[in-house]
């Protein structure tokens, strides 16, 4: 069962690299490390190599920045079978490549300059304003570009507390960091015209979510996370 599923994603990936069908990259990625750390029948062996020299995984990650390529030359290795002798110099010399990784440290540091930025963000876009109206007795519900501000703020708290818990990151992480910048960019331009004809928006509040998400983003991608666009 093992090898027919695992040649059948093989020969997948060959129709994919000529753009004749879809590669079910996560599934393959699990049987490769599934083989990575239980092993596998001597046959797979066969698989295996014809993949790598066929160069279909050359550019191919999982969601978590999980090289196929190097998944494929570790499985291969495990098996212990005369193919492991047989693969190409140029993807041993890939599988043994140590790229520098920036510490995991910096996970929770960044996801809480972000929880900061999220909470100013919150207080200057909706709590400070409301409370201003409140002592100067303008009980006046609160315009729809700060109630945006607020949410924003607030949303950008929870995820970012969120990483602060679990420094290890996940792909719906950084999926969510991307959205959140990408929002305060789009607050920043609505709120732009009111800005320049003397309005009372002072567009700090969308910065201080944007600029630190979009940080920890670049962050998790520089460490190879991968965003999720689909559950």
């Amino acid at each position: 069962m093992q090898v027919a599923t695992l040649r059948g994603l093989a020969e997948q990936a060959l129709l994919a690299q000529q753009g004749e069908a879809t590669l079910d990259v996560e599934a393959l990625s699990a049987r490769l490390r599934e083989v990575v750390e239980r092993g596998g029948p001597p046959s797979l062996g066969e698989v295996l190599l014809g993949l790598l020299q066929s160069r279909a995984l050359t550019h191919v990650r999982d969601r978590r920045g999980l090289s196929c390529r190097k998944l494929a030359v570790e499985a291969l290795r495990s098996l212990d079978v005369p193919e492991a002798r047989e693969v190409p110099e140029e993807d041993l010399a890939f599988a043994n490549a140590r790229p520098p990784r920036l510490p995991r440290w910096l996970v929770p540091i960044a996801a809480t300059l972000t929880a900061l930025g999220g909470t100013v963000a919150l207080l200057l876009g909706l709590i400070l304003p409301v409370v201003v109206n409140f002592l100067a007795n303008r009980y006046e519900f609160p315009p729809v570009s700060n109630l945006m501000e607020g949410l924003l703020g607030g949303v950008t708290f929870w995820r970012a507390v969120k990483l602060v818990i679990n420094a290890e990151s996940q792909p719906e992480d950084l999926r969510a960091l991307m959205l959140l910048a990408a929002a305060s960019v789009v607050l920043f331009l609505l709120d732009l015209p009111y800005f320049l004809n003397g309005g009372p928006n002072a567009l700090t509040a969308p910065l201080f979510v944007g600029v630190p998400s979009a940080l920890t983003a670049l962050l998790l991608g520089a460490m190879g996370v991968r965003p999720a666009w689909r559950s």
